[in-house]
């Protein structure tokens, strides 16, 4: 039983410390070095004669990039990159160099052959789903599968995300000495490779950081941190998709929300549910900051047989979860009216003046980050595309559609 479907706060609690006190006993196991075997997906060629079938199609036929004007740095989106975004800066500007002289290249886009060929791969994924059973299994606790995922691989799976605070200036402010009071929660935390960056770049003795994610084993690795003074930073275990916020945050407290490949870890029938989540933590004029996985990144067009749960939503080999979205799409889920994102519970339940149906986050950016990666040596393209944004919840809370 998820979180999602207990009706109290009092079983919300039980169920909390359940987890926590299975995860305590997974990691007690770890430290005296019993091991714990991680959960494998078994691999399934998606074509009975095609047993690489990896996106090397696409690698192959990458475009490599082509000269631009040196004075469009707009992306299709309308945004123009800021002074310190990396995003976007990688592009050649010299018809004559060589695009191999670098590993990386910026805003490569495809060509129709290409898109056909990522539209037939998903097909054919598509031809090929995880078995009825094992996608109950996968969608009943997605939290135990990213506790042994933590449990295996502790903090050294991920790398520290340093380069936040170039990419997203509220970050950058928010560690200043005289920025003043600032709470910050990031979501799906793991073993906080963005709350250390960002705490070890602190100098604001008024910032406080919430580390909050549904696996308790992941929360122990915050804890655990050196770097983890409770002064500042307070990990906990949260399901962002549950009916209530965690315990540790009051509604409409909050000035900043990060949430970095995370979203997509979350059934499409919890999103409603989160971003409502969302809009009730953070104050008015307060922001939330995402970068995740986009529509035909490398790593959807490379899933095996047996990996796809529906549309879009994969099961890794290790039993987590991750869905890739479209730019247009992301927009919809998070800026529609909140009252739109009522589930059949919120109807049940009266629901605070705030909450009301006019009510939706303003899209500052909405970026699709796509890069072509260079492997020099084994002269091998590797196509990634990603999407990065900011949302804002209007100061004005009662602000009406337009």
């Amino acid at each position: 039983m998820t979180v999602r479907c207990l009706s109290s706060k009092n079983s919300v609690r039980l169920v909390h410390r359940h987890r926590q006190d299975s995860a305590a006993e997974r990691m007690s196991s770890l430290s005296n070095g019993k091991s714990t075997k991680p959960f494998t997906l078994p691999r399934v060629p998606i074509d009975a004669d095609q047993n690489d079938h990896d996106a090397s199609a696409i690698a192959s036929k990458a475009p490599l990039p082509k000269a631009v004007d040196p004075t469009s740095t707009a992306f299709q989106t309308g945004f123009s990159p800021g002074p310190s975004s990396k995003i976007g800066r990688r592009q050649w500007r010299d018809s004559t160099a060589d695009p191999w002289e670098f590993n990386a290249w910026d805003n490569v886009q495809w060509d129709e052959e290409q898109q056909k060929l990522a539209e037939d791969i998903t097909s054919k994924q598509a031809a090929s789903p995880v078995p009825h059973e094992m996608k109950v299994k996968f969608n009943e606790a997605p939290a135990d599968f990213w506790d042994t995922f933590y449990a295996t691989r502790k903090d050294t799976f991920f790398k520290d995300r340093a380069w936040l605070r170039n990419e997203f200036p509220a970050l950058e402010k928010a560690v200043k000495a005289d920025f003043g009071p600032v709470r910050i929660a990031e979501l799906g935390c793991g073993p906080g490779n963005t709350a250390f960056p960002i705490l070890a770049a602190n100098e604001n003795p008024d910032l406080f950081l919430y580390a909050l994610d549904y696996s308790p084993i992941a929360v122990e690795l915050v804890k655990n941190n050196p770097l983890y003074n409770p002064k500042h930073c307070l990990g906990a275990v949260w399901d962002m998709s549950s009916p209530t916020l965690p315990e540790e945050i009051k509604q409409g407290t909050l000035d900043v929300v990060i949430m970095i490949f995370c979203f997509s870890a979350l059934h499409p029938q919890d999103w409603s549910q989160t971003v409502r989540n969302l809009w009730r933590m953070l104050k008015p004029g307060g922001v939330l900051l995402f970068r995740d996985y986009g529509r035909y990144d490398l790593a959807q067009l490379r899933m095996k047989g047996s990996r796809f749960l529906q549309d879009n939503l994969y099961v890794r080999g290790d039993g987590t979860r991750v869905y890739f979205f479209d730019r247009d799409e992301l927009a919809r889920i998070m800026c529609e009216s909140i009252g739109d994102c009522a589930t059949q519970q919120d109807l049940n339940q009266k629901q605070p003046e705030s909450d009301g149906a006019h009510q939706r986050f303003e899209l500052i950016k909405l970026v699709i980050d796509r890069r072509l990666l260079l492997n020099r040596a084994r002269k091998l393209k590797m196509y990634r595309v990603w999407l990065q944004g900011e949302f804002r919840k209007p100061l004005d809370e009662k602000l009406v559609d337009r």
